[in-house]
Parts: structure tokens; sequence; C-alpha cells
């Protein structure tokens, strides 16, 4: 899969550039954004993640998306596709600073990203894990789609696994 543009009605999804690098630590050292992602990044951690993130966009490895308010411009968000180890497809995951939590935008980036990888890149299926207690994103992984396959468990508790398969053509 590779890290193209997308975009919704409200929200552009683009890969990253050099410039995000303030942004994306910003928003992956935040306690409250990774509540549910087992805890904050430092950020030496971050930065190794996005050089990380801008590498593999170029390298197959997986595709890294910022979430850019149309309206305003406004970089809100990450949204990412990698390889699982919980399951054999695809783990899709997405992350929003907190301000803009509540508008839907969950919803809208999700989506987009099941219509690419499934119809336009011709993956076989998605995933992605979720904290047991994280309704607002079991939730928007429902809305769209996914079903809940199964509880598994990690060093930091239990999880859902969900997932979603393309729908071959007649």
């Amino acid at each position: 899969v590779k890290p193209i543009n997308l975009e919704t009605s409200r929200l552009l999804l683009r890969p990253y550039s050099a410039n995000d690098r303030g942004q994306f630590l910003a928003l992956n050292c935040d306690p409250e954004v990774r509540c549910h992602m087992n805890g904050p990044l430092t950020r030496q951690t971050a930065d190794k993640r996005f050089n990380h993130v801008l590498t593999g966009q170029t390298d197959g490895r997986g595709a890294s998306w910022a979430i850019i308010e149309k309206g305003t411009g406004a970089h809100i968000g990450h949204a990412f596709l990698e390889l699982s180890d919980s399951h054999p497809f695809h783990e899709l995951g997405f992350l929003f600073f907190k301000s803009f939590w509540g508008r839907g935008y969950g919803t809208e980036t999700a989506l987009r990203l099941v219509e690419y990888c499934l119809r336009d890149a011709g993956l076989p299926g998605l995933s992605a894990s979720v904290d047991c207690d994280h309704a607002p994103s079991i939730r928007v992984l429902e809305k769209v789609g996914l079903k809940r396959e199964r509880v598994a468990v990690d060093d930091h508790g239990p999880f859902f696994i969900y997932s979603i398969k393309r729908k071959l053509e007649a």
C-alpha cells in the first residue's frame, strides 16, 4: 500500500513530510491522545517512530498519513496501515488531537482508508486492535464495517481484534 493523497469532504490524508515532525511528536507524546494506545511515547521514541514513518513511505513496510482539516489547513491527526502482529491482514489505526474528538473525523478517516485499501489497493482485508474499554473507537470500527473477531491479551491487557474482508466481485 502506498501513502497517496486521499480526500473526504472535510479531510485530506496526505503522506508525511519532514515538516510534520513537530505535530507528529506533539500528538504521540500526549497522554490523553494515547491513553488507549499503551500510553504516550517519549520524545525520543516518537522521534524514532517519525523517522520510521518517513522511511516506511518509500520502502513499502507500511503507510502513514497526516490528517489535515481542509477548511483550516490544521494538522489534526495521524492514520497508519502496518503489518499486524496479531492478524494476517494489515492493521489500520488512527489518532487525533483531543480538540478534534467528537466531530466524526475518526469515522470519516477510517471509511476512506477502508475504501482505499480494499477497493483501490486490492488488499484482501484489514484488521484493527482496540482497547476493550475504548467505546468511541469501537463505534468507529463497527460503523465502517469491521467485525469483532476475538479478544487478545498482551503485556498491557486485553484488547479486541476487528477485521473486514474485501468482498469478491460476482
